[in-house]
């Protein structure tokens, strides 16, 4: 949704005594629409997409988990691509980033332990000009190999979690109101701005869980010497790639009709430190 629609819409429920509040909580994000690819033929190398099999450049393997289980390919993304929709000049100028993730595993990015479960590979090239991958590895499940979509790019805003602290100036109402006239939600596929979640927000988690010396007790950061966590993790971490279950074109589903979400902290995204990032599926 672009500003100007969300503003109808709000005008429309008649919830515009709330637009200042709207408008400090905006992000922009860039949307990813998906385009199925009928002939493999057709698709320049290093093109923008999900699903499919990626263009990994020659020396970049495919990836596995700690298992040895092959990685379902989930996207890629040329940046140059989306560079021109980066309104707040976060991503390099150029560069393909490959995302994997286990379909076969129940990762909810809970754990350190997960963290051999995805991965985001990052090639710093202003071309790609050839890729030895021509198809799956043996060991990967039909229902993880997902159909090849391209990708276009637009700008739209995104909200927080209308369910959420930043909606506390709602009465019940209005937060109804909001929720079934307004911000419907929808497939929604994206990188940077706010994530769409199922179950509550993920910044904290990425802060938790991938600090030095987690030990899986989550408790621990309810003591006092924690305060500002939530607040901290909000500013630092970045929504690098939200996957929706694209089922209809893409044969993606993640869980019970989900979605996967890529984060990066700012300073790694901006170091490219893609290695670093944290993944973390949520549900219905």
């Amino acid at each position: 949704m672009n500003k100007q629609d969300f503003i109808a819409a709000v005008n429309a429920a008649q919830l515009n005594q709330h637009l200042p509040h709207f408008e400090a909580l905006m992000k922009d994000s860039i949307w990813h629409t998906l385009t199925p690819i009928s002939d493999y033929a057709d698709e320049p190398l290093g093109k923008s997409r999900i699903g499919g099999i990626p263009d990994l450049p020659p020396g970049m393997d495919w990836p596995r988990s700690d298992d040895g289980v092959s990685l379902s390919f989930v996207a890629q993304l040329n940046l140059a691509e989306l560079k021109p929709f980066d309104t707040y000049q976060l991503l390099p100028d150029s560069g393909y980033l490959f995302f994997f993730y286990d379909s076969e595993g129940d990762m909810g990015g809970y754990s350190p332990g997960e963290r051999h479960l995805f991965r985001v590979l990052y090639h710093n090239s202003n071309t790609l000009d050839q890729s030895p991958v021509k198809d799956y590895p043996e060991d990967i499940i039909e229902t993880g190999r997902y159909y090849p979509c391209r990708l276009s790019f637009s700008n739209h805003i995104s909200m927080p979690y209308k369910w959420g602290k930043d909606f506390s100036f709602f009465n019940e109402a209005e937060r109804d109101v909001y929720g079934s006239k307004v911000w419907q939600g929808g497939i929604i596929n994206k990188t940077l701005g706010h994530a769409d979640i199922f179950q509550g927000e993920m910044e904290p988690l990425c802060e938790i869980v991938t600090s030095a010396g987690f030990d899986g007790d989550f408790k621990k950061f309810n003591q006092p010497e924690y305060d500002g966590l939530d607040a901290r993790a909000k500013e630092e971490w970045v929504l690098l790639l939200q996957v929706d279950s694209n089922e209809d074109t893409a044969g993606m589903q993640w869980y019970n009709i989900g979605r996967l979400y890529f984060w990066i902290k700012k300073q790694d995204l901006l170091n490219k430190n893609f290695d670093r990032c944290w993944c973390i599926a949520q549900d219905m």
